[in-house]
């Protein structure tokens, strides 16, 4: 597993675990820079 497929793999849960939040539904149109962006402030939520 690469390091792309990881982080990505640990930004779907991550959205399932906000899934609260709604982002599920826009997850299809978001660039790689957004989706990294997107799993850099979960991952923050997520400590705490």
């Amino acid at each position: 597993m690469t390091n792309t497929e990881a982080w990505l793999t640990h930004l779907t849960l991550l959205i399932e675990r906000f899934s609260y939040l709604g982002i599920s539904a826009d997850i299809a149109t978001l660039s790689l820079i957004e989706l990294w962006a997107l799993y850099l402030y979960l991952s923050r939520m997520a400590e705490g």
